[in-house]
């Protein structure tokens, strides 16, 4: 049998190391290059929690809600205030752009939903109450036809937004719980998906008006839930500190992530394969779906309160951040240029 020779034994032993040095990289800590401070507004010096936000199609203009009531429009580039929206008149929890960039909606805990043109900030309707607070609303991605409004109900509101009218069909969909705390469609419009305190995570068909599946491996209350980019996958997180991925193609679990501390509040996805969460301890972790390593590539540790709110700028490939440390922050990272098929499944 062939030995090695000393040399080769340490080389071989080095090798290895960095081997294994490489598979369990410690996760690498990310600076924010831009932080937007909300002003106070009271005499002691309290500034709003901000706990939604939404970018336009072209990546220049940021909307921010919170629990002043108000939603605050912001120039991205310079992080100037351009303008102040206030016909809420309780916390605004929810707001988002339209997919064609022409409007955009707020939703708040006074029931009520308004849209607004996403050039002049006129206010274009009121939205047919939705009869409850509303905690979460989503545009259908592929015409900006119909929208998904979610709050402390059992029930899943579908709004044709040309009216501004709960759609009789398909008719609201029920859940399996009230109090729920997040709301998508899936990228191809197909479904939606809705979680909330009971930990399950319901998706409907839109085409049938039916309920497609269940997915209830949370043991605890979901608080977000987001589709990949090219629709092959669904993350879901809640208060047991987990984050789900699950394939679209036939809704089984691919794998499971472990927050390191706090209960995961937000979600997105940055692209296909990598997601970002953000959690009650005011981390954010950011992992690469490529990878089989559990740990998270890269953790963003700025916030000084909750992770409210996360979204992925497409256009100027940034993550944005919102939280209830009355900041709102723009992060970046680098990432290998590497094609993947589909995610690695871990059990």
């Amino acid at each position: 049998m062939r030995k090695f020779s000393s040399f080769g034994v340490c080389f071989l032993t080095l090798l290895i190391l960095g081997f294994a040095s490489f598979v369990s990289a410690e996760p690498m800590l990310v600076s924010s290059y831009k932080t937007i401070q909300m002003e106070p507004i009271t005499s002691e010096g309290r500034a709003p929690v901000v706990t939604g936000l939404s970018i336009s199609k072209d990546g220049q203009t940021l909307v921010t809600v919170g629990d002043d009531h108000k939603a605050r429009i912001w120039n991205v580039a310079d992080g100037h205030l351009k303008h102040t929206l206030n016909d809420q008149r309780d916390w605004v929890r929810a707001v988002k752009f339209s997919p064609d960039g022409e409007t955009f909606v707020t939703g708040g805990m006074d029931n009520q939903l308004y849209c607004y043109d996403a050039k002049t900030y006129e206010r274009l309707m009121q939205f047919e109450s939705a009869r409850t607070a509303v905690r979460a609303i989503a545009f259908e991605p592929k015409s900006s036809a119909r929208m998904a409004v979610v709050g402390y109900d059992a029930l899943v509101f579908i709004y044709e937004t040309a009216t501004g009218r709960v759609m009789s069909q398909p008719r609201p969909f029920p859940t399996t719980c009230t109090d729920q705390r997040s709301v998508q469609f899936s990228s191809d419009s197909r479904y939606v998906a809705a979680a909330g305190r009971d930990g399950n995570v319901r998706l409907f068909d839109m085409g049938t008006g039916r309920i497609r599946t269940d997915l209830s491996r949370h043991t605890r209350r979901v608080w977000a839930i987001a589709f990949s980019e090219d629709g092959k996958y669904l993350a879901t997180g809640g208060e047991d500190k987990k984050i789900y991925i699950w394939s679209m193609k036939d809704f089984s679990f691919v794998r499971e992530l472990d927050f390191p501390s706090g209960k995961v509040t937000s979600l997105t996805f940055c692209g296909s394969d990598t997601v970002a969460a953000g959690a009650a301890s005011n981390l954010i972790c950011v992992w690469n779906l490529r990878s089989a390593d559990s740990q998270p590539t890269y953790i963003l540790s700025e916030h000084k309160g909750t992770v409210a709110d996360l979204l992925w700028d497409e256009v100027n490939q940034t993550l944005i951040s919102c939280g209830f440390d009355s900041t709102v922050r723009f992060w970046k990272w680098q990432t290998q240029d590497m094609a993947i098929s589909e995610v690695p499944v871990v059990r």
